[in-house]
């Protein structure tokens, strides 16, 4: 009778605990909705702000490779950047704002290198749709004559509106180099194809007919390292092939601009 009565009582004690902490959960009603860009690691899976680092903000445009295996002369385009919401959903689209962030050293000039945030081309074009949480954001960028003699970078990040706030730190600001020349893209590999540089770049193009941009190398990097192994001893040959070429023609070797030797 005595172990029914305490079991009895802990049983009470408990439902009443559990009792109490439902009482204590508030539904949730912030009316807040935030914004956060979106990055995915090597499986697909959302990073957490923690794990995301300087490197993986920062993205890199250059009309060069973009107009590869075009005829026609790219003159503008439109990068687009993964953006999450937090907070609930609406039944209606709700416009989202953004704003560039000075650095004081070649900073993009809107209007020149690319068409300015509250541009009606462009704010027709940036909004979360009705009843989702996760989306796209543009930038358009311009081919201006400046970006063949030097490149330009914009920083920009989500701006509070009536619809919008940024959301977590380290998650709200992303950077974009854009230039009309040959640039390091952000995941180049030093492992597969050695030190980074515009003649090698501009080879690597010529052999294989890819544009070897981030997306294209992130392509590779998150697909078969064999493949990768081969592509590092095809780019090896092929190039002591051409350089025996050039030799026999007495021409030099291939080189960077400061003379350095072109190896993989």
């Amino acid at each position: 009778m005595m172990k029914t009565l305490i079991r009895t009582l802990a049983y009470c004690s408990l439902l009443a605990a559990f009792t109490a902490c439902e009482r204590d959960l508030e539904p949730y009603s912030s009316t807040d909705c935030r914004l956060n860009f979106v990055y995915l690691d090597y499986t697909g899976e959302v990073m957490t702000s923690d794990r995301v680092t300087e490197a993986e903000r920062t993205a890199s445009y250059s009309f060069i490779t973009a107009g590869t295996g075009s005829t026609e002369r790219i003159t503008t385009d439109t990068l687009w950047f993964d953006v999450s919401t937090m907070g609930f959903l609406s039944d209606q689209n709700r416009p989202v704002r953004l704003e560039q962030v000075s650095t004081g050293e070649d900073d993009a000039i809107p209007g020149v290198h690319y068409v300015s945030f509250d541009d009606p081309d462009f704010t027709r074009l940036c909004f979360v749709p009705a009843n989702q949480n996760r989306t796209q954001v543009p930038v358009i960028v311009l081919r201006d004559a400046s970006l063949e003699e030097h490149d330009v970078t914009l920083v920009f990040r989500f701006a509070e509106n009536e619809y919008f706030k940024p959301g977590y730190t380290g998650l709200t600001e992303r950077t974009l180099h854009i230039t009309d020349r040959l640039l390091e893209p952000g995941n180049w590999s030093q492992q597969y194809f050695g030190t980074y540089g515009p003649v090698k770049h501009q080879l690597m193009i010529d052999w294989t007919g890819e544009v070897w941009d981030e997306s294209y190398i992130r392509s590779l990097l998150n697909g078969d390292s064999g493949y990768l192994s081969y592509l590092k001893e095809f780019f090896q040959q092929k190039l002591e092939e051409e350089n025996v070429k050039r030799q026999e023609a007495g021409l030099d070797i291939y080189r960077e601009a400061d003379g350095s030797e072109i190896r993989f």
